[in-house]
């Protein structure tokens, strides 16, 4: 059963939809797959940065603990994102000790060790496009956070940050965005670098003017997500 599990993921991933068979046996045979609840942490030990992820169900937040002891959020990953040693090389990219926490009630994920995938990039050069096109998407998106970090205020890192979240989970509903926010104004405070005091006043606000609607604790609806 677990196989059949990974062989579904992954002949309907994005990354390997145009495998033949045999390529995806191979890919199910190299990969391991597994399952977390919400408020799980994963440590990466040496052995785990060696493993490229990807997830098939849930979201994560990637973590790490800054010189003052306070966690900074650096990604929030949801169905399909990779995460883990994506470079490939044989350097240690991880200065900064992550970890991950989920965030949704259920999470699962299939990894690969890097060595083996790295044979199977060798030997597929349209995986090998593809994959290293999505490094791509994730150097951009970095790029646009930090360069939001430095050049813009706390009012609109927050109304981007809604933006953007809506853009991964939010669903069409008669015409509005409706989406599950998993994180705590406290979260959005450490991905945004603001205060959750900060957070909570902008937030407020927004639901104030009408720009985001709170439909109790967590769905989250927003009439017009160019208003934001």
């Amino acid at each position: 059963m677990r196989e059949e599990i990974k062989y579904w993921y992954l002949k309907n991933h994005k990354l390997f939809d145009h495998l033949s068979e045999s390529d995806v046996d191979a890919l199910c045979i190299m990969s391991s797959y597994k399952q977390g609840d919400k408020n799980d942490i994963i440590h990466f030990s040496d052995t785990d940065k060696k493993r490229l992820y990807t997830i098939k169900h849930g979201i994560l937040k990637i973590c790490h603990q800054n010189k003052e002891g306070k966690e900074v959020i650096t990604e929030l990953l949801t169905e399909q994102d990779i995460f883990g040693y994506m470079s490939l090389n044989n350097s240690d990219d991880n200065a900064n000790e992550q970890y991950a926490i989920v965030l949704s009630d259920k999470l699962s994920i299939c990894s690969f060790e890097v060595e083996k995938f790295k044979s199977v990039l060798q030997n597929n050069s349209d995986l090998s496009i593809k994959y290293f096109a999505l490094i791509n998407e994730k150097l951009v998106s970095f790029q646009q956070k930090y360069s939001d970090l430095v050049f813009k205020d706390v009012n609109t890192r927050v109304a981007e940050f809604y933006k953007r979240y809506a853009s991964r989970h939010a669903k069409t509903v008669n015409g509005v965005l409706e989406m599950e926010m998993v994180l705590t104004h406290q979260e959005i405070a450490d991905y945004t670098a603001s205060s959750r005091q900060s957070v909570t006043s902008i937030v407020n606000k927004l639901v104030e003017e009408g720009k985001i609607i709170y439909d109790g604790r967590k769905k989250v609806i927003i009439p017009d997500v160019n208003k934001l």
